[in-house]
């Protein structure tokens, strides 16, 4: 109990605070699926941004998604209960920030794709986006790149955006 002396806000920071380190923390298990889906087909990801090479990391990404969160379900590669489709729709990478001297200390990565997961089953969209984009931020100054800094935050931001979304559907 907060004493009369002791701000009220304080218990409000503390909360909040504690709810800031769960944000983003979502995970789903072959329990949140559909009781009839047992596997699933990861297509290969669609690439309208000729970059083949990142294309690769987000189907690896959601691959390791689903095998790190559904261990129940079965990843196949053809007559799945649902399928999993993703479409890579953009790319940037822009500067964001610029240090007094008018260089780049920070760059922002941007990745667009469009998200479908469909129930073969019950012939029906399970979860979809047209759009769902998730950005990451590194830092010149201190040595990153745009690959393995930029493009890796990203799409671990899209894996979260994925799950909670289709979190919400299923």
């Amino acid at each position: 109990m907060l004493s009369r002396n002791e701000p009220r806000w304080l218990l409000f920071v503390a909360v909040a605070f504690v709810a800031s380190l769960f944000s983003g923390c979502y995970s789903f298990t072959a329990s949140t699926l559909p009781s009839h889906i047992k596997t699933v087909n990861i297509h290969e990801v669609e690439d309208k941004t000729l970059d083949p090479v990142l294309a690769n990391n987000i189907h690896t990404a959601v691959v390791d998604m689903f095998k790190r969160n559904a261990g129940g379900v079965r990843l196949v590669n053809e007559d799945a209960n649902a399928d999993f489709e993703i479409t890579l729709l953009s790319y940037t990478n822009k500067p964001e920030n610029y240090n007094s001297n008018s260089d780049v200390e920070t760059y922002r990565v941007t990745i667009r794709v469009e998200v479908k997961f469909y129930d073969n089953v019950k012939e029906r969209i399970i979860y979809e986006s047209k759009s769902l984009s998730a950005d990451g931020v590194y830092d010149v100054q201190a040595n990153e790149t745009e690959d393995r800094h930029g493009q890796t935050r990203a799409i671990e931001k899209l894996q979260d955006l994925i799950v909670s979304n289709a979190l919400a559907k299923w």
